[in-house]
């Protein structure tokens, strides 16, 4: 199949207006007390998580029962397919237990293995980001861009959480990444990727993430004018590790984050 903008377009309003009806799940829960279960992963999920991705997998079978899934609650959903769904029903679920307002629901769509939709919706912030392959990057129906700041010294740097950090060889040269740049914060998980994607941030590094985190960040930061990579400075959203940055700074990221550094080995 060619994959055309008319396709595009029809994938990108189908997937608004599920992930839209997926709020009705997520705000319900989070107006309330929720409990949680730990994973195996040592990670927790809620009620909320279980049934906004039940809802959104339901959804998705049903107008394209070919297609493949791949969801952090039920995993792979293997159909031989040419698309895939990539599904993270409520991406920073700890902020979400204590009422933090800082999480979000991930949807993508990957095609022959590149994402080419991506939507990142904020419900109780009320901000919807979204974009598609050449079609330009949306928050709010308002197109944004990265910013112009081309200086490390003159970028903010936003970072996830520092529990990862100071675990990973590279903890000595993100310490002095954060001393060559103007600013940093850890605001961490989706929220943060958005400070880069509409230019608020110059670049967020996030240590240990897996495809449903920064899949649809993917396109929306390429569609921004930006660029995410690995540490190693590669273009996967499978390596176990993110740079996402306005493209201008990220060159010096990379070679700051591994200075020293003679390995290839994925950071997990």
């Amino acid at each position: 199949m060619e994959l055309k903008k008319k396709h595009l377009d029809g994938f990108l309003d189908f997937a608004l207006r599920i992930v839209k009806k997926s709020e009705n799940i997520t705000l319900k829960y989070y107006s309330k007390t929720v409990k949680h279960k730990m994973k195996k992963n040592l990670t927790p999920v809620t009620m909320a998580d279980i049934k906004c991705e039940k809802y959104l997998i339901q959804k998705i079978t049903e107008k394209f029962p070919g297609h493949s899934l791949l969801t952090e609650e039920t995993g792979i959903i293997e159909n031989n397919s040419e698309f895939k769904w990539i599904i993270d029903p409520v991406d920073g679920t700890k902020n979400f237990m204590r009422k933090y307002p800082f999480w979000g629901t991930l949807l993508a769509l990957e095609y022959r293995g590149e994402v080419v939709m991506g939507i990142i919706a904020m419900p109780v912030l009320n901000e919807m980001i979204y974009a598609v392959k050449n079609g330009g990057c949306y928050y709010n129906n308002k197109k944004v861009k990265v910013s112009k700041i081309s200086k490390l010294n003159k970028s903010y740097c936003i970072f996830g959480g520092l529990d990862y950090i100071i675990k990973l060889p590279h903890q000595n040269n993100f310490l002095n990444l954060i001393k060559n740049c103007s600013y940093s914060r850890g605001f961490g998980d989706c929220h943060g990727h958005t400070f880069v994607i509409d230019g608020r941030a110059e670049v967020m590094i996030d240590p240990h993430v897996l495809p449903y985190d920064i899949a649809p960040t993917k396109i929306c930061i390429e569609e921004a004018g930006g660029v995410l990579t690995d540490f190693n400075g590669d273009k996967s959203i499978y390596a176990g590790s993110a740079v996402i940055s306005n493209g201008k700074v990220h060159d010096e990221v990379i070679k700051i984050i591994n200075d020293g550094f003679q390995s290839r080995e994925v950071i997990k």
